[in-house]
């Protein structure tokens, strides 16, 4: 991610510092980071997702050249990275490290959010709708790895990564209406990106009109496509 684009969230965002612990759990022991389908029977299942990411699309292949033309917000349980920013044969735009088996993506357009074509980022207190393009939800999947395999080191553990395979799991594909992101606070950290901390809750409605919640709260990587 560029530098410039950290420094305008550092400037545009409203500070309010959180905890940086990236598996945030009740005094129970139970996760909170994840996101929980209800099933139309009325089966609630929880899935666990440790990661939090933030894609910048500063392409300017919309009507708004001071401001980027999407954010996506990226919940998983494992590791992504992109793939323009390292050497690797092949691969999708996103890798994932293979250990990751459930994500959750929502996509925010700039087009359709006034308040973010300035080029003021998303902001704390605010609830975005996000798009059905480009937006869904898997759990239970896998992903497979490159040929030649591609691993990268993250905080001193080396992961392989490769791509998502949607014909493996329960992949939700987006209703007409009903998804979201709320983001509660967000501390952005120039210094030391890493450091970066969030709390958000998001919504989603899949095609079969089952209700997806989700919440995060912890630290958060930046992407820059």
């Amino acid at each position: 991610m560029k530098t410039l684009k950290i420094l305008l969230l550092a400037l545009a965002i409203t500070a309010i510092s959180c905890d940086g612990n990236d598996d945030m759990q009740n005094p129970s022991g139970t996760p909170l980071n994840g996101f929980t389908v209800v099933q139309n029977n009325g089966t609630s299942t929880f899935y666990e997702t440790t990661n939090m990411y933030i894609e910048i699309d500063d392409d300017n292949d919309d009507a708004f050249p001071l401001a980027p033309d999407y954010y996506s917000f990226y919940f998983l349980n494992g590791r992504l990275i992109d793939r323009d920013q390292h050497t690797v044969v092949g691969g999708d735009e996103i890798l994932l490290s293979t250990n990751t088996t459930n994500f959750a993506g929502l996509k925010v357009d700039v087009a359709t959010h006034p308040d973010l074509q300035t080029g003021i980022p998303p902001t704390a207190n605010n609830t975005y709708v996000a798009s059905t393009n480009d937006s869904n939800i898997i759990h239970d999947f896998q992903v497979n790895s490159l040929v030649p395999a591609y691993f990268f080191t993250i905080d001193g553990t080396s992961y392989e990564f490769g791509n998502g395979d949607a014909s493996v799991g329960t992949l939700h594909e987006p209703a007409t209406l009903g998804h979201t992101v709320t983001i509660n606070t967000i501390n952005i950290d120039s210094t030391n990106p890493s450091n970066s901390t969030i709390d958000v809750d998001y919504t989603f409605v899949n095609t079969s009109g089952e209700f997806i919640s989700g919440h995060y709260e912890g630290s958060l990587g930046f992407i820059e496509d």
